[in-house]
């Protein structure tokens, strides 16, 4: 296990142009966090949509480029991509997001529905503070539960993809069950998502947040997610060569 995250928090520094590899991630980054921030700044307008199809483009991008790190992991490659192709690299990238919002339709129409049942709940005065609590704790824990569900799956979707792109029959069926159930791919999951979530908070802290730390936060969050991509594509790798007959 230790050799797992030794080799994902090593990896995006290998190769010999890995400074222009971190630059170029990190620039994308920036500059979608502040195309967002002058669309927010100056909403509700129309030219504030101009600078929300600025941040669409280096959004893809990204997405294109953490598509293309588990795809030539799987693949077996030890050695961080590049950024070109980039036509291929922007439809990896309009591929993974269309996969992540089909993800995301799941709990968000969940985590709506409970929130919109715990406010139309009527509470008695009496019993507002336990029945209120024993709701906040149910819904909380289901959403969590549900969540977590969908990005455990969510990498293996990923892998799928990747294997019938690559013309391969997908382990195990459609639901790839011998791959949720195997260790390595949990092993690799968890350790992805110690950096991985992590990332998403520096993530919001460059989008939010126009100060030095927030141009700081845009470089590692992209570090963080390479290295997540990185440790999940690898357990998927195991898993799928010991679910393939």
């Amino acid at each position: 296990m230790a050799l797992l995250v030794e080799d994902g928090v090593r990896y995006p520094f290998r190769g010999d142009r890995w400074t222009d590899l971190l630059a170029v991630g990190g620039l994308l980054g920036l500059v979608t966090s502040i195309a967002l921030q002058l669309a927010t700044a100056i909403s509700p307008s129309t030219v504030s949509l101009a600078f929300v199809g600025t941040a669409a483009v280096p959004t893809v991008a990204l997405l294109g480029y953490l598509y293309r790190v588990f795809e030539t992991t799987v693949d077996g490659d030890d050695t961080p991509p590049q950024f070109r192709p980039i036509t291929a690299l922007l439809r990896g990238g309009c591929r993974l997001l269309a996969v992540s919002i089909g993800y995301a339709i799941g709990p968000l129409v969940v985590v709506a529905v409970t929130v919109g049942g715990l406010v139309q709940v009527p509470f008695a005065p009496e019993a507002t503070g336990f029945v209120g609590s024993m709701l906040f704790f149910g819904a909380s824990t289901t959403v969590l539960v549900l969540i977590v569900g969908f990005g455990y799956a969510f990498p293996a979707t990923i892998g799928r993809l990747v294997d019938e792109r690559r013309g391969l029959e997908p382990a195990g069926g459609r639901l790839q069950w011998p791959i949720l159930r195997h260790g390595g791919y949990f092993t690799a999951w968890a350790f992805a998502a110690l950096f991985v979530v992590p990332g998403w908070a520096f993530l919001l802290t460059a989008i939010s947040s126009p100060t030095s730390f927030g141009v700081v936060a845009a470089f590692v969050a992209f570090y963080a997610h390479v290295v997540g991509a990185r440790l999940v594509a690898r357990g998927y790798r195991r898993a799928r060569r010991d679910a393939t007959p």
